[in-house]
């Protein structure tokens, strides 16, 4: 009687062993390193420049915001990364809403929103200085 639940597992067991020798790592446990080579790069929401891993975009996170649930909202300014923020003239600042040139005294205006039981936040352009005037 038991020997029949015995040989499903052990079939399910070579099953698993085969499918992950197959894909050449583990199915269901993801080592550190390999889920950071599966992030994709960060690029500059202005210039479009490919961020190095501890290159950091220059913004301001406003105090207070809308808290719903677990959820926080809250207003933001970015003004760039390190190839374009302070402004040098070579690296063009482009504004991914309307598509015109940043003035040099222009940032993007964003909402950032945080979740509590998430340490990444997620930012959501709405345009810049020039495109969300009045």
């Amino acid at each position: 009687m038991l020997v029949y639940p015995v040989l499903f597992l052990l079939g399910v067991f070579i099953a698993y062993l085969v499918l992950s020798l197959m894909a050449g790592h583990p199915l269901f446990l993801r080592r550190e390193k390999e889920r950071e080579e599966s992030t994709p790069p960060r690029t500059c929401p202005i210039c479009g420049s490919l961020l190095e891993k501890g290159q950091l975009i220059k913004s301001i996170a406003f105090q207070g915001g809308v808290t719903v649930g677990n959820v926080t909202e809250r207003l933001n300014h970015i003004f760039g990364c390190p190839f374009c923020y302070p402004v040098n003239g070579a690296t063009p600042r482009v504004c991914p809403v309307c598509r015109r040139i940043i003035p040099a005294d222009g940032y993007l205006i964003a909402r950032m929103f945080e979740r509590s039981d998430r340490e990444r936040k997620h930012v959501h352009v709405l345009g810049c200085t020039a495109c969300r005037k009045g």
